[in-house]
């Protein structure tokens, strides 16, 4: 099922829906993400600024994925984008 995620309150809900649906304490999901009480916390209750990096952390924690849907032209210039970074490795 594909939820649409707006704002930072859409998707500190669902990371407490994650959290919650593994029955996982936030202080226990915290220590095992390697994050602080604190900025799950902050994350769950829709804290903008959130680092993208801890996001991203926190997400695979729960075994969730961000997708972004695009359409044919933005697919094709992030393929370039991609394949140009490839080569360049």
């Amino acid at each position: 099922m594909a939820i649409t995620l707006a704002t930072p309150t859409d998707v500190g809900h669902m990371v407490r829906a994650a959290r919650k649906a593994q029955k996982l304490r936030q202080d226990d999901a915290a220590g095992a993400m390697g994050v602080s009480d604190m900025f799950l916390s902050g994350l769950e209750n829709g804290a903008p600024g959130v680092r993208l990096d801890k996001l991203l952390q926190v997400l695979h924690g729960l075994g969730l994925v961000l997708q972004v849907e695009v359409n044919d032209d933005i697919a094709v210039q992030y393929t370039t984008l991609q394949r140009t970074k490839a080569a360049k490795s």
